[in-house]
């Protein structure tokens, strides 16, 4: 914990805090002109595009505030354990993204319940199912914090936000409604959604009103992803143990 406490101060008062605002208030202004698609809509573009953007931009920011000008100088020679500085980055990053979604969930909702009194228009997408869709966004993409972080660590910012929101989105949107969806992790949360909330990746309701939930898929995608997401923290601290300042 001293650890996580350390590494969220340094990021007090930075664009990191204002980013978990921002990214979901920008998703939620998108959509507000369409309020019969607000809430499919909404989130078609949080879990495809806004979503991964922030998660790697998130991720970059944390790595690069002591990698930037100082490369670690400034944390290498401290006594400190560098696997605990390292898995304190990924801690306070999945907590900021925890945030960042919970913030959108309640912007989700507040949104669907403010045209169902103005409009009229029922919730297109149900309380729990939006609580449910938020959570598997959460559980199934938390493996792509430790890779951003350590790819930003090794190849900079623009790499990982190239890796991870341009090559990583294209494919999720093209394999989550293939057979393969299961060998591309990047796929695992639109696959998840296409039965959770009832949305294909390219943003069309599911014909015929959505398909019948496999929750043994569902379970065994979120644990698969919690042990890829462990399995890349584990080796991405290794690595970062070995590092030297330069």
């Amino acid at each position: 914990m001293i650890y996580m406490q350390s590494e969220n101060l340094k990021h007090k008062r930075t664009f990191v805090t204002k980013l978990i605002i921002l990214a979901p208030v920008v998703t939620v202004l998108m959509n507000i002109f369409a309020p019969l698609w607000f809430q499919i809509n909404s989130f078609n573009w949080w879990y495809v595009l806004l979503y991964p953007g922030f998660l790697t931009l998130l991720c970059a920011l944390i790595e690069q505030r002591d990698s930037g000008k100082l490369k670690y100088r400034a944390v290498f020679p401290l006594p400190v354990s560098l696997t605990k500085v390292w898995k304190a980055k990924i801690g306070m990053s999945g907590i900021y993204l925890v945030l960042g979604n919970l913030l959108f969930l309640a912007l989700n909702l507040a949104g669907g319940f403010t045209i169902l009194m103005v409009h009229e228009l029922p919730l297109t997408v149900g309380v729990w199912q939006t609580a449910a869709g938020v959570i598997c966004i959460i559980l199934v993409s938390l493996w792509e914090v430790p890779l951003c972080l350590w790819v930003s660590n090794r190849l900079g910012i623009f790499f990982a936000v190239f890796l991870n929101v341009g090559v990583g989105s294209v494919l999720g949107i093209f394999m989550a409604t293939s057979n393969l969806w299961v060998i591309c992790p990047y796929s695992w949360v639109p696959h998840l959604m296409i039965y959770v909330l009832g949305i294909l990746p390219n943003g069309e309701p599911v014909a015929g009103g959505g398909k019948q939930i496999p929750y043994m898929t569902i379970l065994f995608t979120v644990l698969f992803a919690l042990l890829f997401f462990v399995i890349l923290t584990n080796l991405s601290a290794q690595k970062f143990e070995r590092q030297e300042a330069k």
